[in-house]
């Protein structure tokens, strides 16, 4: 599995999983700062920055935003 800058300490430890018996959702997690968000894969989008399909939709325990793993923009993003 490789590894993505994570959106909060902006290091490469960020990582997903799936465990469909907690959540049908991915769940994303950073192995050094302990960020985790869940993203839902029905909302993946492009990248209005860079226009790259990289742009997912992360749920954190503080708020919603999209993230792009290609280009790093955060913006944010409404309920889902």
């Amino acid at each position: 599995m490789s590894e993505h800058y994570c959106p909060n300490c902006e290091e490469k430890s960020f990582t997903w999983s799936i465990d469909e018996e907690v959540s049908l959702n991915t769940v994303w997690n950073c192995s050094l700062c302990g960020f985790q968000a869940e993203e839902n894969e029905s909302l993946e989008s492009v990248c209005e920055s860079c226009g790259t399909k990289n742009n997912i939709h992360l749920k954190s325990s503080a708020h919603n935003f999209c993230y792009c793993t290609h280009c790093k923009k955060q913006t944010k993003s409404g309920e889902w």
